[in-house]
C-alpha cells in the first residue's frame, strides 16, 4: 500500500474556491480526499459555494447553530476517524476546538499537520500568547506554510524547519486563467489599476488612493477599480470625493471569482499596499493572469511570488511616494509588456500543484514513535 492508497482528511472552517482547489488537486494526483468544514459559512468571507464536487465534504455545523468547544472539538474527531484517515491538513491551530480535536487525534496516532500563513512581523506580538503558542503547536506532526517567513515563525514557536515546507497558499491557475478568458482586451491607455480585497483597515485603501491623486497629478491618467466590499466603504467613497477623484474610482463591492479574473485580465496593476497581510492570494490570481503587481513588502507571497522589478513592484506601505514611483513605472507601455510577460511566467510558482508537492513532503516525514 502506498500513501496515496491512505485516506487524508483536509479541515478548514469553511471551503471556498481556493480551498476546494487545493483539495481537488491532491484528489487529482490519486489521493483519497476526505474534506471537512467547520462551519456552513465563514465568519469572515462571502465564500461562493461549490456545487458538485469529487471528494466526501463533512459540514460540522450548519447555519446558526450554537456550538461549543468541545462539542465541535468531538465532531471534528468523529468525522476524522469515520473518514479512516490516519493523516490531517488542519487549519485554524489557533481556534481551542480544533487544539482539542488534534491532540486527541495525535494521542490516537493521527498524524496531524498545520496549515499556516502567519508570519512573525503581522502585528506586534505578545510574550505570554507567544508561548502559549508553542503549546499549541505541540499535537502537530509538521506544517505547511504559506511563506519562509511562516516557516521561521513556527519554528520559533518550536517546530522544526525541517517539519514544515511552503506551498500552502496557492489557487488552481488554469481556473483562474480560464475565468480570465471572459474579458476584453483594452487597448493600454484604457488598462486601470485594480485593487481586489476587502475594504477594511489592514488593506490600506485610502492610502492607495492618496496615492492614484498624486500620481494623477504628476501625469498617471488611469482609473482604479475596487473589487471588494467592507465596512470601510463609505469612508473610502467620502475620502475620493474629498481628494478630486470620484470620477476615476469605480467601487464595484463583492465580486465573484470569475469577475476578478476578468477585471484583472483587464487591468494594468493589482495594488496591495496592505499594512498587515499574511500571504495575499490575490497575488497568485494576479499573475495568473497576467496581471503585474505592486504589493506591500509585509505580504508573505513576495516571499515566494514576486521579482521586485520583474513581475512587480515591491513597497514599503507607509511610503506614498514609493507606491506613486511604482505607479508611474508600470504606466510606461515597454516597461508594462515586459512585466505583463514575466507576471504569467511566473505563475507557476502560486499553482495547487506546489501545495500537492508540499503535503507528499509531510506524509513522507517519518512517524514519531
Amino acid at each position: 500500500m502506498t500513501a496515496r492508497d491512505n485516506p487524508i482528511a483536509v479541515m478548514w472552517e469553511n471551503f471556498g474556491p481556493y480551498h476546494h482547489d487545493r483539495a481537488r488537486a491532491l484528489a487529482g494526483a490519486g489521493h483519497r480526499v476526505h474534506a471537512i468544514q467547520l462551519f456552513s459559512r465563514s465568519t469572515d468571507y462571502d465564500w461562493e459555494q461549490a456545487e458538485e464536487v469529487s471528494y466526501p465534504l463533512v459540514t460540522l455545523a450548519r447555519g446558526e447553530e450554537a456550538i461549543g468547544t468541545l462539542a465541535l472539538a468531538r465532531r471534528l474527531v468523529a468525522a476524522v476517524r469515520q473518514s479512516g484517515a490516519r493523516d490531517c491538513l488542519f487549519c485554524h491551530y489557533e481556534k481551542p476546538a480544533v487544539l482539542l480535536a488534534a491532540t486527541i487525534l495525535a494521542m490516537r496516532g493521527v498524524r496531524v499537520f498545520t496549515m499556516v500563513d502567519s508570519k512573525g512581523d503581522d502585528y506586534a506580538r505578545r510574550p505570554w500568547r507567544e508561548a502559549l503558542k508553542r503549546l499549541w503547536l505541540k499535537p502537530y506532526a509538521g506544517a505547511i506554510a504559506g511563506s519562509e517567513r511562516s516557516r521561521d515563525y513556527l519554528a520559533g514557536l518550536g517546530l522544526p524547519r525541517a517539519r514544515s515546507v511552503t506551498g500552502y497558499d496557492t489557487v488552481d491557475i488554469a481556473r483562474i486563467r480560464q475565468q480570465g478568458d471572459a474579458a476584453t482586451e483594452p487597448f493600454f491607455v484604457d488598462r486601470p489599476f485594480v485593487i481586489a480585497a476587502r475594504l477594511v483597515p489592514k488593506k490600506n485603501i485610502a492610502h492607495a488612493l492618496h496615492a492614484l491623486a498624486r500620481a494623477r497629478s504628476l501625469g498617471v491618467e488611469r482609473r482604479l477599480r475596487i473589487l471588494g466590499d467592507g465596512p470601510l466603504r463609505r469612508d473610502l467613497e467620502n475620502e475620493a470625493a474629498r481628494l478630486g477623484i470620484a470620477e476615476h474610482v469605480v467601487f464595484e463591492g463583492h465580486c465573484s471569482s470569475a469577475q476578478v479574473s476578468v477585471a484583472m485580465r483587464e487591468g494594468l496593476a493589482l495594488l496591495l499596499p496592505s499594512l498587515s497581510e499574511q500571504f495575499g492570494l490575490v497575488v497568485n490570481e494576479a499573475l495568473a493572469n497576467g496581471l503585474p503587481v505592486i504589493v506591500s513588502r509585509n505580504a508573505g507571497a513576495v516571499d515566494l511570488l514576486v521579482d521586485d522589478g520583474s513581475n512587480g513592484i515591491v513597497i514599503d506601505p507607509q511610503d506614498e511616494g514609493a507606491l506613486v514611483d511604482a505607479m508611474r513605472a508600470v504606466d510606461r507601455e515597454t516597461r508594462w509588456q515586459a512585466m505583463h510577460v514575466a507576471a504569467r511566467n511566473s505563475a507557476p510558482r502560486g499553482d495547487v500543484q506546489q501545495f500537492v508537492q508540499g503535503v507528499e513532503t509531510l506524509l513522507a516525514l517519518p512517524r514519531r514513535s
